[in-house]
């Protein structure tokens, strides 16, 4: 896959035997060097009010502009958030026109700009001209492709808020601007030779990297690329031909850089949709640690919320009395959330609706009228007041004794309930403007097909039971669906990409993209074993390595011989899973929809396809740490 390996690894021979650092040897690849030069050759030229790296993602209205043929630049700026295209053609004076007039719709502006697209003549002077002009009324940052001396052809552009200069044009340098603009790498370049009368040899400004998560190649890491393509293509391929999944997406970051992202199969059996990037999976029970969670740091780091008073101290419903009166009134937050309370594991509530096969009618309408509003299925309404129902059964459900490690959804499911109560707002507002929207993950949703066309949400089971077809946009857990799709246990979908980066923001101690969202304390608290004493592994809705993780063979590791005691992430029931490792400063993500056609296909797990993916990570991780 990559060009030159096989002399690496002749190399890599060679300085093992006269025992040079491990780093020397990693960076003799030519993917490697290339990338160093792009990166050392990106030059800031201006920078007005410290606009790059680009911050506060969730203000104003963004779209990428491309002047030539830039769309791998395009193509990485929506990796980091979500916005419209505007292409210009500078030879096609329609596609000028129509390109400027689009940009009024926008007040922030991206643009990326080819140079060898645009030879000088007084047309293309022309359309520096009114860029500029369009350009001045916006917030707006500009990537140059090309050498500085066409550059000083286009005036006005010294005036825009950002400016970068990247002297080659390239597909890798379109890539590398990109993740500059958004703080993925620092740019220290200075201009190897006079932008015109612009700017003068030797121009520039530094602006720091690391804000958010970069794209690299293995090698970055210290990993042999060939070798973990290898060894994960043949985990997922035997997954694929077992058909434990039509498909599934595989990422994992180190050090804060993607390493690998790869996308395999189809979204069903019959093959007709491939898995693309930016698809967007059913998390399950991913959820737990995706949507509640962060809200339930932020409560605890402002001080409105205390793990270890009762749930009751936060929902005081006098009228329904749910936590008073009832053996769930002392119940903790802490015992809840880390699945000691004694609460039992689940609930099928959709089963109250259903008598002998058929839907009870008060409960339900195939269109939206009156008190039949939440939708659970296509063309299939439940009545608004269910809820209570759900909120009722919890209450008068049995406790199993205190103390003992009992994996239970419920506390979950009412908290959407609790955190919009503290917080003031409804829950799913809440999280999308204090995480998913600030953090450029757009595709972090609950409800998707609101807001994404339906072939890029990938389908899970034919449900015989339930909703009788296809569920395809719409949550796959029950008990989630009778809530509307949005519940604390399951609801949410996301792309792998847009999920890394609230994960991340998990592994950076609560930074990301240069704003800090959770403290460094509250995070330690949460992903810590909370009662390791009662053979509970748990942490505060993040799962942990079983508590003898080092001393078990590797057969009955969980999730895998190499994760470390400080690690933490979670499974989802659709064929989902999420894992970080402070230690390594791994991040991992696994997306199927296994549940596709029926939930009753288990290969997945008998194989352990998400957790042997997880160690190969570890394996070239420490094979890159002992070289």
């Amino acid at each position: 896959m990559f060009p030159g390996r096989s002399c690496i690894f002749l190399i890599t021979i060679l300085i093992a035997i006269v025992t040079l650092p491990a780093f020397s040897l990693h960076k003799s690849g030519t993917e490697l060097n290339e990338r160093e030069v792009v990166v050392r050759s990106l030059t800031v030229l201006s920078n007005k009010n410290n606009i790059l790296p680009l911050t506060e993602l969730d203000r104003g209205e963004f779209a990428v502009l491309t002047i030539g043929e830039a769309g791998e630049f395009a193509s990485r700026v929506n990796d980091y958030l979500m916005m419209p295209v505007i292409e210009i053609d500078p030879l096609c004076g329609e596609s000028v026109v129509r390109g400027l007039a689009q940009m009024a719709r926008y007040d922030r502006v991206v643009a990326g700009i080819t140079a060898a697209a645009l030879p000088a003549n007084p047309a293309n002077r022309n359309l520096a001209r009114r860029l500029a002009q369009v350009l001045a009324e916006k917030e707006a940052v500009v990537v140059f492709f090309g050498p500085p001396v066409f550059l000083g052809q286009w005036k006005g552009l010294e005036n825009v808020d950002g400016l970068l200069s990247v002297p080659s044009d390239s597909p890798l340098s379109r890539d590398l601007a990109a993740q500059a603009v958004f703080g993925a790498t620092g740019a220290t370049g200075r201009l190897p030779a006079a932008a015109g009368d612009l700017f003068p040899v030797g121009a520039g400004k530094d602006i720091p990297g690391g804000w958010r998560l970069g794209y690299s190649i293995p090698e970055e890491a210290g990993i042999d690329g060939d070798a973990l393509q290898r060894r994960v293509d043949s985990i997922v391929f035997t997954g694929l031909a077992h058909s434990a999944y039509p498909g599934c997406r595989v990422l994992a970051a180190v050090g804060g850089m993607v390493i690998f992202d790869a996308a395999y199969g189809y979204h069903t059996y019959d093959k007709r949709v491939a898995v693309e990037k930016d698809d967007l999976y059913d998390l399950a029970s991913v959820t737990k640690i995706s949507g509640p969670l962060p809200l339930y740091m932020k409560l605890v780091d402002e001080g409105r919320i205390d793990l270890d008073l009762p749930l009751s101290h936060y929902w005081d419903d006098w009228q329904n009395r749910l936590f008073r009166r009832s053996n769930k009134e002392g119940l903790t937050l802490r015992d809840l959330l880390a699945h000691q309370s004694g609460i039992v594991p689940y609930i099928s509530y959709w089963e109250r609706t259903v008598r002998r096969g058929n839907y009870i009618r008060r409960w339900y309408r195939h269109e939206p009228a009156g008190r039949h509003n939440t939708g659970i299925g296509a063309h299939l309404y439940l009545r608004d007041d269910f809820r209570d129902r759900v909120y009722r059964d919890i209450r008068r459900s049995d406790l199993f004794p205190h103390g003992e490690y009992r994996y239970s959804c419920l506390p979950f499911i009412v908290s959407p309930e609790v955190l919009s109560r503290v917080d003031g707002r409804p829950y799913a507002r809440a999280l999308y403007e204090d995480f998913y929207k600030p953090l450029g993950a757009g595709t972090l949703r609950y409800n998707p097909r609101h807001q994404f066309s339906i072939y890029r949400i990938v389908p899970t089971e034919v449900d015989n039971n339930f909703r009788r077809k296809l569920v395809h946009g719409y949550v796959h857990d029950e008990a989630a669906a009778v809530l509307g799709g949005i519940s604390g246990n399951a609801g949410l979908f996301s792309s792998a990409g847009d999920l890394a980066k609230l994960l991340q923001m998990y592994l950076n101690g609560g930074e990301y993209g240069g704003r800090r969202y959770l403290s460094q304390q509250v995070i330690n608290e949460f992903a810590r074993a909370q009662f390791p004493e009662n053979d509970n592994r748990r942490g505060i809705g993040f799962d942990k390595p079983v508590l003898d993780n080092a001393e078990r063979s590797p057969e009955r590791a969980y999730p895998c011989r190499g994760a470390s005691a400080s690690s933490f992430g979670h499974s989802g029931f659709t064929g989902t899973f999420v894992w970080m490792d402070p230690e390594y400063d791994l991040l991992y993500i696994f997306l199927s929809n296994r549940v596709h056609p029926t939930r009753d296909n288990n290969l997945i797990s008998t194989l352990n396809i998400r957790t042997e993916i997880l160690q190969v990570f570890y394996d070239e991780l420490n094979t890159a740490l002992t070289k």
